[in-house]
């Protein structure tokens, strides 16, 4: 017979009898007691009336085996396995039965055939060895009789047969009866199964009606309290606690006993106790006989069987699932195995509620930050589609929530009067962004009121690095372009008053120094110089201010014509060779092979060599290389200058081409310059149609380029 799981199994109290034994044996006992009784008194009233007691000692023998089989039938149980009692009993039998044969006819007796009784009922209580055993008993009383008296040959050839009939039908009634117990055994052990499948077809029901209510559910509070109701439903339990693991301890969150659901006070799970103390190890746990009177439950005197589980995600313990009940040995080894299943469904929903509470926690934080944002903010997923878009940037963009799923270029670039995030395109900046690089620049956005905003590209990345998105800053500069226009314009108008007085100035020293005015000591001399150096700085920093004043208010003239860039590159390098002898810096030139010409002006293209490669020897040290490259990119030419000097932090590189704009102002070896040179350099070639821009690792080296137009033939 089976049994579920950590029962322990029993032998029958009879060996091997079956539910039509039993039927024989203790249905049918009235009947065969009211059969033997018919016999017995038949006989001996035939004894006494017809045969005139010629027996008595046969009459004696059959009333005393018939009151002991009365006896024994009466006290020997056929329930209970007595091998011993019910041979006696047989023996009985066999008593009453050799009385009747003998009583009436002896040999010739009709009545022989009773003695087939005899092995067919050791049958129904013995296996085939007893049976056996009792059918030889029975052939050798059957054959008592004979042992006194002279008998042919052929008497002692039936009683043979009759002895092998009593083995025959001892043992085909065995067979008979070992059928009959095998399909009753088949029969329990089918019931038993077929109950433990209803169980286990309930209790897969429950949790599958549990785990579609979990799917349509993300409320922390109703996950709890199905996974109690469920508990106790399956268990049959008096009641169930749901613990749920918070800041480290686990804290009881819902109980639910002869009451209805309570909502508990603060309860940690204690311990100290040994069946608790597993239970916090990980152990499933079944414990009897324990007090629950630290549980704030109202119905919780007396002691009581509890089944508890942990209640795992993965290997993490989210809390633990607990059923008690007053009734003694209430839970199973069984039980915890559908424990454990409820359990962990409920720590897999548990989980999901918490993080759906989490994040609905974060994105109403996020929403509050973009809404509070004095910036636009605007976020795309991988493939560069609008996914959100804060107030700001709405305005900026003017776009609805309309807007959302629509590419962010389509909504871009409508909005864009220009933009200048160096040598790319809007749609290009968008496409380098997905593809991992992080773009700075500025753009101006359409309207009636032109408004200017610093952009800000910036990828998002998965741990792996993966590009899942990206991330568009747009901080509005348009006051501080206003502001900066202001100063521009003070700044020229300054610098043209300086002009006069500076070339007093530088006039009135070279008289001095030419002695003009008398003999001068040679510490005159020496001060005087520095004064006209000074001068020279000075009014060079003017000429550059007047210069970047003219080139941002479009009133510098140029003469483009078709420039040899390679001559430029070369005359530049030259005028420039003696600064980096000085400061020990190898001068290159890479020029590719049939350059065409480029639509340019040769001296303002020149101005811009001069700034950046100065720039480049003044931040290389002593055996450190600066290259100038000039190769073809579709119909521009591609100007690089290379150095292998100290670098550009990441901070200042958004920043090297404003104005005053000095990336290493904070060294203490200055190494003078005004920050001028980079801002005139981006607008002689932004004026040429071209874009410049810098990329750079600190430490290591930059790489400023620029581009122009080719010449058309």
């Amino acid at each position: 017979m089976l049994t579920k799981k950590g029962e322990k199994t029993s032998p029958p109290d009879r060996s091997g009898s079956g539910e039509m034994s039993q039927l024989l044996f203790v249905t049918a006992r009235p009947g065969i007691q009211l059969l033997w009784t018919v016999l017995v008194v038949s006989v001996f009233i035939y004894s006494i009336v017809w045969d005139k007691a010629r027996h008595p000692w046969g009459i004696v023998a059959m009333c005393t085996s018939y009151a002991l089989l009365l006896f024994g039938n009466h006290f020997v149980p056929f329930k209970k396995y007595r091998p011993f009692a019910f041979f006696l009993l047989m023996l009985a039998c066999l008593g009453v039965i050799s009385s009747i044969v003998y009583l009436t006819g002896d040999r010739a007796s009709q009545l022989s055939f009773l003695f087939f009784m005899v092995p067919i009922s050791a049958a129904a209580y013995y296996g085939y060895p007893g049976t056996m055993i009792v059918a030889a008993a029975t052939a050798l009383v059957r054959y008592l009789p004979y042992v006194s008296v002279n008998v042919s040959a052929l008497a002692h050839f039936w009683l043979a047969l009759t002895a092998f009939a009593y083995f025959v039908v001892g043992y085909i009634a065995c067979y008979v009866f070992e059928g009959e117990r095998m399909y009753a055994r088949e029969s329990i052990e089918y019931r038993h199964l077929l109950e433990l499948s209803m169980e286990k077809e309930r209790d897969v029901s429950l949790i599958y009606n549990m785990s579609r209510k979990f799917s349509y559910t993300l409320e922390l509070d109703a996950v709890i309290e199905t996974t109690a109701a469920l508990a106790r439903k399956i268990l049959s339990s008096d009641g169930a606690l749901v613990f749920l693991s918070e800041e480290g301890e686990p804290h009881l969150r819902a109980a639910l006993g002869t009451l209805p659901f309570v909502k508990t006070s603060p309860t940690i799970l204690p311990e100290g106790e040994g069946w608790l103390d597993r239970l916090r190890n990980g152990e499933d746990v079944i414990a009897e006989n324990v007090s629950l009177e630290w549980l704030p439950l109202q119905d919780r005197d007396g002691t009581f069987g509890v089944a508890a589980v942990p209640m795992l995600v993965g290997r993490d313990v989210a809390g633990y699932l607990m059923c008690f009940s007053p009734a003694p040995r209430a839970f199973k080894e069984a039980h915890l195995e559908v424990l454990s299943t409820l359990a962990s469904q409920s720590a897999v929903a548990v989980e999901k509620a918490r993080l759906y509470t989490s994040a609905l926690d974060e994105k109403t934080k996020v929403e509050t930050i973009l809404s509070a944002l004095r910036d636009g903010l605007v976020v795309t997923d991988s493939e560069g589609v609008l996914i959100q878009t804060n107030p700001v940037a709405e305005r900026l963009l003017d776009t609805t929530s309309r807007s959302i799923g629509l590419p962010l270029i389509e909504v871009l670039e409508p909005a864009l009067r220009n933009a200048n995030l160096g040598v790319y395109s809007p749609r290009e900046a968008v496409e380098a962004v997905l593809e991992g690089r992080t773009i700075f620049g500025e753009i101006s956005f359409a309207g009636e009121t032109q408004v200017h905003a610093q952009a800000q590209f910036i990828p998002l990345k998965d741990q792996v690095g993966g590009v899942t998105g990206m991330v568009l800053f747009l901080h509005d500069i348009t006051e501080l372009k206003r502001i900066d226009e202001l100063k521009s314009n003070f700044v020229s108008n300054v610098s043209h008053e300086l002009r006069t007085p500076l070339t007093s100035i530088s006039g009135f020293v070279s008289l001095l120094l030419a002695g003009r005015a008398g003999s001068l000591t040679p510490q005159q001399s020496e001060y005087l110089n520095i004064v006209s150096e000074q001068t020279v700085n000075l009014t060079r920093m003017i000429e550059d201010l007047l210069d970047l004043s003219r080139l941002q208010a479009g009133r510098v003239k140029t003469t483009v014509i078709p420039a040899d860039i390679e001559q430029v590159v070369k005359a530049v390098s030259l005028h420039l060779s003696n600064s980096a002898e000085t400061r020990q810096v190898e001068l290159r030139t890479r020029i590719a092979d049939d350059l065409p010409l480029a639509e340019a002006d040769p001296d303002r293209i020149a101005q811009v060599l001069t700034n950046i490669i100065s720039n480049a020897i003044k931040y290389t040290d002593a055996g450190g290389v600066v290259e100038t490259k000039v190769v073809m990119n579709g119909s521009f030419l591609l100007v690089q200058v290379t150095d292998n000097g100290v670098g550009i932090p990441a901070s200042a590189l958004p920043h090297i081409f404003d104005r005053f704009f000095q990336a290493h102002s904070g060294e203490v070896d200055d190494r003078g310059g005004f920050g001028l040179g980079l801002s005139i350099s981006r607008e002689i070639v932004e004026m040429h149609g071209g874009k410049i821009w810098a990329e750079s690792d600190e430490g290591r080296g930059s790489t400023f380029c620029f581009t122009l137009p080719a010449h058309e033939d």
